[in-house]
């Protein structure tokens, strides 16, 4: 099943609780570099429910001329590579593609998990092989073995995105605070806080002091007389 661009950029298929069915192709190459593709078979992604979930319809299992070119493969540590389309339903849209030794398959048994990346409308983004991985040397040991079966047990699952927090527009005032801003940088402030007062001067700020003692300055003249002074001298007793 799958939707054409309309149905995919206007709502979330994960939203809506929809899914549709990936065709994957796979390449087998004995020369290093990527070959032609063919089908690999269907992938169902399905999104009613909870969480995601994914579905091989079909078991895949390798004929004679391609169990021996994975042969090949394998002696020459190659890589076994599937491929999908980025927008089901959109033949024109770009292909995500995924790479895996071939050592990690066959250690495994051909057991392997598909995670498919998808984002927030659906659309594949990328795949992800979740083989276990294998050192050189255990490569090189697993290259000397002889593959007499080569069926795939396949398993997948669905990686959708999360929203992360939001970044908020404004720094709140008390964290404002402890952020320095660098000089001749303007600092944003909310629209809808009040206006900040404006610096005073220190006139402005003590003027309740300052103006009183500027008076008794003022008012109080020279020296005050010492205490116990006596009285000037007068003149003489009046006569009788």
């Amino acid at each position: 099943m799958g939707f054409d661009d309309g149905d995919l950029n206007t709502q979330s298929l994960v939203h809506t609780k929809r899914g549709y069915s990936l065709d994957l192709e796979h390449s087998i190459s004995t020369e290093g570099v990527v070959g032609s593709f063919s089908s690999r078979g269907e992938v169902s992604i399905d999104f009613e429910r909870a969480k995601p979930t994914v579905t091989f319809p079909t078991k895949v299992v390798l004929n004679d001329a391609q169990r021996a070119a994975f042969q090949t493969l394998l002696s020459q540590n190659g890589f076994y590579t599937v491929r999908a389309k980025s927008q089901p339903g959109n033949p024109n849209s770009a292909f995500v593609m995924a790479s895996v030794p071939v050592c990690f398959l066959v250690k495994n048994r051909f057991r392997e998990e598909l995670s498919f990346h998808v984002n927030d409308v659906g659309h594949l983004i990328s795949i992800e092989f979740r083989t276990p991985a294998l050192s050189p040397s255990e490569c090189a040991n697993v290259g000397k073995r002889v593959i007499k079966d080569a069926s795939f047990s396949s398993t997948g699952s669905v990686a959708v995105p999360i929203d992360g927090p939001e970044v908020p527009r404004v720094i709140a005032a008390a964290s404002a605070a402890k952020v320095a801003v660098p000089p001749g940088v303007e600092p944003v402030r909310d629209e809808n806080a009040p206006p900040p007062e404006e610096s005073q001067s220190f006139f402005r700020r003590y003027w309740y002091i300052i103006v009183p003692v500027l008076v008794l300055l003022i008012s109080g003249g020279g020296d005050a007389p010492a205490a116990g002074a006596a009285p000037a001298a007068g003149g003489g007793a009046p006569r009788r």
